[in-house]
């Protein structure tokens, strides 16, 4: 028994150091231009919807993942599963080529944007209210798959202030914040470092659950137009 201990306490403390690692989420600077995004999936909001078209390019001496939009809407998704308490620092950067004017967020008729990346959240659906139950039945119906029990959207936004929040037109389980928006910054990377749980607080006034899913949507279906943006590296990591 006592020959055990030593090989035991190595394998207790591997776990425990492995479980303080923070998810790995695919970096597309690591991929090859014009391959699929490795561990990312087309993910289609409805098959009555045009799907955007998502590229691995290399853009200002960068991989990046390309999305051109025309009248489109899919999104590209990684699935994981971790405690945003532990892993809060969210990083990432984008830009917008070719933004949608028309666009309004705040209008559910013309609500596009050209950039999102929404954090879906796990939770107790039992307290969603009927109208988010139905809307997450409808998205199942439309896509394959429920809602997530909360979606933080981090967008580009048009016709909202910048650090906005707006709620979703559908449902209340959805909310975005604009952390650019209209023209302003076109044609130039931006980049953030947020705080995934004082961001869903704020948002949704309450503490998160489990982080389920990471989608990158971009999206011109309501209004038609055109867009063009492009999606830098992703990841989490621990509080500073």
């Amino acid at each position: 028994m006592k020959k055990l201990l030593p090989g035991l306490m190595f394998a207790l403390i591997a776990v425990s150091a492995s479980a303080q690692q923070p998810p790995e989420i695919p970096l597309f600077s690591k991929m090859t231009p014009g391959a699929p995004p490795q561990g990312w999936k087309p993910f289609s909001l409805a098959s009555t919807k045009k799907n955007t078209d998502y590229t691995l390019v290399s853009e200002d001496g960068v991989v990046a993942l390309r999305a051109m939009a025309h009248g489109s809407a899919s999104a590209m998704e990684f699935k994981t599963q971790f405690d945003p308490h532990k892993f809060p620092m969210l990083s990432f950067r984008w830009k917008v080529a070719q933004g949608i004017p028309e666009a309004n967020n705040a209008d559910v008729n013309k609500e596009d944007s050209p950039l999102r990346l929404m954090i879906g959240f796990d939770g107790d659906t039992s307290k969603m209210a009927f109208k988010d139950k139905f809307a997450s039945s409808l998205a199942q119906t439309a896509s394959g798959q429920p809602l997530p029990y909360a979606t933080l959207m981090y967008i580009w936004g048009n016709k909202v202030a910048p650090d906005s929040v707006t709620v979703s037109g559908r449902t209340s389980r959805i909310r975005m914040l604009a952390l650019n928006v209209d023209d302003k910054g076109i044609g130039k990377w931006q980049s953030f470092t947020r705080n995934l749980v004082e961001d869903y607080k704020r948002v949704f006034a309450e503490e998160p659950g489990n982080v389920i899913s990471i989608q990158l949507l971009t999206d011109t279906d309501n209004t038609g137009d055109d867009a063009l943006a492009f999606y830098g590296d992703i990841s989490v990591g621990p509080p500073r």
